[in-house]
């Protein structure tokens, strides 16, 4: 547990200590003073982002550097240091340089609850394989490395598929990164359907808020590959649509284009259920991302909960605030709840 926070040029703060941090904290304030950069700073130190914002951007205006550091209940001081002139970044244990592989090893993790993310079900689908994504991210070590090897192989392969369209190589020249690119997609499905059959034996619980109106609910996961046969999948989808992709110019298909649904009682959550229930099962969803994340790490996430109170009716509040009670959590708010612990900023 968290027990101490302290900011050095980081966004708006110029210097910025919390003591005798708790359990549960609210971070109280009107809305535009800086309430989200506190939690940003303890996601970044879970090797997380809130903001999603360039290291250049976490720097105080007119300043070269930042430096976050927490001080946890068995003593342990994690800090993290970025200068911007010099793009480098430090990673400390009780005032001693460390790997960024060490330091994820020590780090508790943090699950993220954002206005966005209640949200999930009727947006983009790139926001649940963010969902995905960051919770494996989260709860393995290598899925990190293996989502930027990922990028940077489609980056190459979509090159090449232009430059076979312009008549600048061969279409014999796209068989390096197709085995690439195989070979990587396989790693991210090995992980991607870990947290899709914990999901799917999961959901189940979820019946509760339906009051007994339903009969199934079930998770899908919407993609192209089998888990049993990956490889031959892949390899045999990307030979028969090699000519669509030159036109296109880019791998239409795989990892980074797949998405999930819920089915109740076999319609979708977002057309079936009322507002009400669909809020609940999304609640669900991160209730079951922390579960997971302490599972694979054995270790309890931080719960950052950002602005979000205030989007949701008193029975979702109390439904979140009574699930959330084991956990250290950081919830920023606008107004002021008794018998807190209460840090104004």
């Amino acid at each position: 547990m968290i027990t101490e926070l302290r900011l050095v040029n980081f966004r708006n703060f110029e210097q910025l200590k919390l003591n005798s941090l708790e359990k549960e904290n609210f971070i109280v304030w009107e809305n535009g003073r800086w309430k989200t950069n506190i939690l940003e700073s303890i996601s970044l130190l879970s090797n997380n982002s809130i903001t999603w914002l360039s290291f250049d951007e976490l720097v105080k205006k007119w300043e070269d550097y930042f430096f976050v550091e927490y001080l946890s209940d068995n003593w342990n001081k994690v800090s993290f240091s970025y200068t911007k002139e010099k793009k480098k970044k430090q990673y400390m244990l009780n005032n001693k340089k460390i790997t960024k592989k060490k330091f994820n090893q020590v780090t508790n993790k943090c699950v993220i609850f954002s206005p966005i993310i209640m949200n999930m079900m009727y947006l983009s689908p790139s926001l649940r394989r963010d969902f995905l994504d960051d919770l494996l991210k989260s709860s393995f070590e290598k899925y990190e490395k293996i989502m930027i090897d990922y990028k940077k192989i489609i980056k190459h392969r979509n090159k090449t598929l232009k430059s076979i369209a312009d008549w600048k190589c061969s279409k014999d020249e796209i068989n390096f990164w197709n085995e690439k690119f195989v070979e990587v997609a396989v790693l991210m499905y090995k992980y991607r359907f870990k947290i899709v059959n914990f999901l799917k034996s999961s959901i189940e619980n979820t019946k509760e808020f339906f009051s007994g109106k339903i009969e199934n609910i079930e998770f899908v996961y919407k993609t192209k590959v089998s888990e049993e046969n990956a490889w031959q999948d892949i390899k045999d989808y990307l030979i028969k649509n090699m000519d669509r992709d030159i036109i296109l110019w880019r791998t239409a298909i795989w990892p980074h284009v797949d998405d999930f649904d819920i089915l109740v009682d076999w319609n979708q959550l977002s057309h079936f259920a009322s507002r009400w229930e669909t809020k609940s099962m999304i609640l669900w969803l991160k209730l079951l991302e922390w579960i997971f994340i302490e599972k694979m790490t054995e270790k309890r996430p931080i719960l950052l909960i950002d602005d979000l109170l205030s989007e949701l009716d008193d029975s979702h509040k109390n439904m979140l605030l009574k699930k959330i009670e084991y956990y250290q959590t950081f919830i920023s708010s606008i107004s002021l709840t008794e018998d807190k612990n209460i840090i104004m900023i």
